[in-house]
């Protein structure tokens, strides 16, 4: 990563975000106190998928990443993709809906070139919830809509109602927008 201005905001931002994600595993339940046995780390496979559970992922791999690339004033991944994964692992599962929000916002911080502007310190650890009249489209329903022809059967319903969800949180006047959108991925 450059040094330049930004650098430093997106590390406090990036840091702030995970200690967000990290206060509501806990306030799920669904931190633990003790990491899996030494053989879930080994062949984890995306997102941990092969062998432990996303919020052990979550909370035992990109949490300390993130701690690391912070302290070390490293380097962050050039795109992040957890929201869409968890928009799938938490189908269904209405008490991960602010979790969820708190991955798409730390994809949104990683995949922005520069980091939004923060004159107010307490604007950068407050989460911002979705509120029922969302005048954009989040960044998810267009990721939704490229994997939605890999989907057959039981797994596309599941797919069309995760954006039946994001249907809901929007203004009416994006759902031609999301249609047209769902129109190109069929």
């Amino acid at each position: 990563m450059e040094n330049h201005p930004s650098s430093s905001r997106l590390y406090t931002l990036v840091s702030a975000k995970a200690k967000e994600i990290e206060t509501e595993l806990k306030r799920l339940n669904r931190w633990q106190s003790e990491p899996p046995p030494a053989e879930k780390f080994e062949n984890m496979g995306a997102f941990g998928s092969n062998t432990m559970a996303f919020e052990q992922w979550i909370q035992f791999i990109l949490i300390p990443r993130i701690q690391e690339t912070v302290h070390g004033r490293g380097e962050f991944p050039t795109e992040s993709r957890l929201a869409p994964y968890a928009v799938r692992v938490f189908d269904g599962d209405a008490e991960s809906e602010n979790l969820q929000e708190l991955l798409y916002e730390l994809d949104k911080l990683i995949n922005e070139p520069t980091p939004p502007e923060v004159t107010d310190t307490t604007a950068s650890i407050s989460t911002p919830h979705y509120s029922p009249e969302l005048e954009t489209i989040p960044e998810v329903v267009y990721v939704l809509a490229e994997v939605l022809p890999q989907f057959k059967g039981e797994d596309l319903e599941s797919q069309l109602q995760t954006i039946d969800v994001f249907l809901q949180m929007l203004s009416s006047s994006n759902r031609q927008s999301i249609s047209d959108i769902l129109l190109k991925a069929a």
